[in-house]
């Protein structure tokens, strides 16, 4: 429980300096909110007013402690643009990324994981074809790769509209047909490095000496992996998996774009042109915690499978 404890305050100190550095960042760089939402023809006193209103009067140590306590209450600022709470406004968003996300993610373990281990330490005919193959999937672009399922599904075999993302809400299947085909282009180059670092885990570990002992022994390939050479050989793709579910997330910034999803990459672009700081500030934070919250269940999970990767005193 300690190293769980541990993790989990790193995490939460971690969360802390990001949200801190990106409040300072963005109110260094991001210009004078009020300007931006009067105009350059607007009079020294109703900026004045407007900078009062929003607060941004008050030395930038006390409105960042407001915004960070805002943020455990749920209360995120009201949005420039949209002059609406901004919690009420990515709330929907969020819950679009994080299904493009997930369903990339299954996408990549339903393929990678199988694929890895029936190769693994197996050469022979068609292995330069399985290579070129991995290697095309892994440079593949998501964006690139999106805009080709978008035109191949999408507009030649009209499986699913292009640009009319359904309401998650009114018609759930519809909206996951049409993420599957955005959570593909992601998940593809991902799965390809997934199925790349298994085989070669695997397949080093097949070739030590405790599991040809094994093996003379009797035991199956099945029972191999099984008993001895998963857990040697996990620990670092559980490690590549937490960081496939970090860039998925970063990744689906750029795929909302190409399929036209309403989430929260399409909501980041839109307020960083607008300079909308107090959406900006909190997709930033969140996408951060889900960076942060995937090397956290990680650490703990490769703990789980090896108790020698604890980090110094025990449960």
């Amino acid at each position: 429980m300690k190293y769980a404890a541990r993790r989990v305050v790193a995490g939460l100190t971690t969360m802390l300096l990001v949200s801190l550095l990106a409040f300072v960042a963005f109110d260094l760089i991001s210009g004078d909110p009020a300007e931006i939402m009067l105009g350059t023809q607007a009079t020294p006193e109703s900026l004045a007013a407007l900078r009062a209103q929003l607060g941004l009067d008050r030395p930038l140590p006390v409105r960042y402690l407001d915004w960070l306590g805002g943020f455990f209450r749920g209360e995120l600022g009201i949005s420039y643009q949209y002059k609406q709470p901004v919690w009420e406004l990515i709330v929907p968003k969020v819950g679009v990324t994080l299904c493009l996300s997930l369903l990339s993610f299954l996408l990549v373990l339903a393929v990678s994981l199988p694929l890895g281990l029936l190769t693994a330490g197996r050469t022979g005919r068609g292995e330069g074809l399985r290579t070129a193959l991995n290697q095309l999937c892994m440079a593949a672009p998501p964006f690139f790769t999106g805009i080709l399922l978008s035109w191949g599904f999408g507009v030649a075999l009209k499986w699913f509209a292009v640009g009319s993302f359904p309401d998650m809400g009114q018609n759930m299947w519809g909206a996951l047909r049409y993420l599957f085909f955005a959570a593909l282009a992601l998940a593809i180059p991902r799965a390809a490095m997934t199925v790349r670092m298994l085989r070669s885990t695997v397949a080093e570990e097949l070739g030590k000496d405790y599991v040809r002992t094994a093996a003379a022994r009797g035991n199956s390939r099945t029972q191999l992996l099984r008993r001895h050479v998963l857990k040697n050989a996990l620990p670092p793709v559980v490690a590549f998996l937490a960081q496939t579910v970090a860039e998925l997330a970063a990744g689906a910034v750029v795929v909302e774009q190409v399929f036209a999803i309403p989430g929260l990459g399409r909501l980041l672009v839109a307020s960083i042109s607008n300079r909308d700081h107090p959406v900006v500030l909190a997709i930033v934070v969140i996408l951060a915690f889900w960076v942060v919250l995937s090397g956290v269940i990680a650490d703990l999970i490769q703990q789980r499978i090896d108790p020698r990767l604890r980090l110094g005193g025990g449960e």
